[in-house]
């Protein structure tokens, strides 16, 4: 071990690496964390990115997940929220358009959710919060797709945030899961841009005396005395490991931006009060936001910021024509445009199908991938999304190690002996 090396090593400088770094640091780690990039946050950035007084969010924009994560809660994040007259609008061409709204859910919904919260942040075998959903009578009914159409519409929409089919087991959980998040705690955005988080991160972080240094890529294995946390993908930590990495990626994703010469003018009056907008169904989905009627500071008065993505249509000529037939006159306020082709594996760290969920996760779901290096991206359990649990799961799992190492006698794991 070379003298001097700090106790953990967070490798990447997004939300989730910053989460592991925070709690480790809250509990006397000595952490370094390195970031290939010129600046911290990964997907969770803003800025302007096509004209001035437009700003638009680099990847994540609306947080159903972050508005309800006990992680950020717990850390006490002082995070600027904002929300629309409504949570969600999926209009379609007949007319006929299904609303989702900050109205409260179920109370069978309210009774299961502390399980689910639970399940999200601690790592398998997940004894307790199994235990709590399996004896919840009617729990399982949640899974359901219910005969209302419109209902179903929602949890069908937003089932498609994935790859996982909709009417498959694990598209069905997170359609319902989205679906009741939306309605206790909203899709709200960040005031001012998603980069709000990133900073709140790196301030609190920083205050405990966490080492951030940005423009380091790492090529190998850095060393530490207790773990190396991998806030990265699970094929980039599994080739520093000297592995290959068999998780089939999610698919690659088409993300527009635009800049407005005013709001968009959806014909259903719901989808013109709702910052997240759903278009088409499977095959064809379009996940749409648009921001100034939650936040004004987002575009100068009158004008909007808006962008779409769509895992299904690849020609942004295709994702315009969809929303112009819901929208007639959405081309002609186009001012800017910038299209980005992310690809695989971008957006959800991997598949949301049912061969990578739960114990079927690598290494059956738990963190350490080896002794002492630990998954901590949206990679691992429980996905993507920004709530900054895999972070949290890790740095935990990290600790427990440490403190097992100790009650035995042992020295402390370092990379270097590798």
């Amino acid at each position: 071990m070379t003298s001097g090396a700090p106790d953990a090593v967070v490798i990447g400088a997004g939300h989730n690496g910053l989460v592991a770094a925070n709690v480790l640091a809250d509990h006397g780690w000595s952490v370094v964390v390195h970031e290939a990039e010129e600046e911290p946050g990964g997907s969770v950035r803003s800025g302007e990115l096509i004209e001035a007084g437009f700003v638009h969010d680099l990847c994540g924009a609306f947080f159903p997940l972050g508005a309800a994560s006990p992680v950020f809660r717990t850390l006490s994040l002082e995070i600027p929220w904002r929300h629309g007259p409504l949570v969600l609008a999926h209009p379609s061409p007949d007319g006929s358009c299904a609303v989702l709204e900050r109205d409260g859910a179920t109370e069978l919904w309210r009774r299961v959710e502390p399980a689910v919260l639970r399940g999200m942040t601690t790592p398998f075998p997940q004894m307790r919060a199994g235990l709590q959903l399996a004896l919840e009578p009617g729990a399982l009914g949640l899974l359901r797709l219910p005969d209302d159409r419109l209902e179903r519409v929602l949890i069908e929409g937003n089932a498609l945030h994935t790859d996982a089919p909709p009417t498959s087991l694990t598209g069905r959980a997170f359609g319902v899961m989205l679906t009741m998040f939306g309605r206790r705690y909203g899709y709200p955005c960040v005031e001012g841009g998603a980069g709000a988080i990133t900073r709140a991160l790196v301030e609190r972080a920083k205050a405990r005396g966490v080492d951030i240094r940005c423009g380091a890529r790492v090529d190998r294995l850095p060393e530490a005395r207790r773990a190396v946390i991998g806030a990265i993908s699970v094929w980039a930590l599994a080739r520093l490991l000297g592995r290959e990495s068999r998780v089939l990626p999610d698919p690659a994703t088409l993300k527009l931006d635009w800049t407005l010469d005013g709001p968009v003018p959806w014909t259903a009056a719901a989808a013109r009060r709702s910052p997240v907008v759903h278009l088409g169904g499977r095959g064809s989905f379009v996940i749409f936001g648009q921001y100034s009627m939650a936040d004004s500071t987002r575009a100068p008065a009158g004008k909007e910021t808006a962008w779409a993505y769509s895992h299904d249509l690849r020609d942004p000529t295709a994702v315009e024509a969809s929303i112009e037939a819901l929208a007639p006159g959405f081309r002609s306020l186009v001012r800017g445009r910038r299209v980005e082709r992310l690809p695989p594996g971008r957006i959800n760290g991997g598949t949301a199908r049912l061969r990578n969920q739960l114990v079927l996760r690598p290494r059956f779901g738990r963190p350490e991938l080896s002794d002492g290096v630990y998954l901590a991206s949206m990679s691992a359990h429980p996905g993507g999304g920004v709530h900054g649990a895999p972070g949290w799961i890790a740095a935990q799992a990290a600790l427990r190690a440490s403190s097992r190492r100790r009650a035995r006698g042992l020295a402390s794991f370092t990379s270097s002996s590798r």
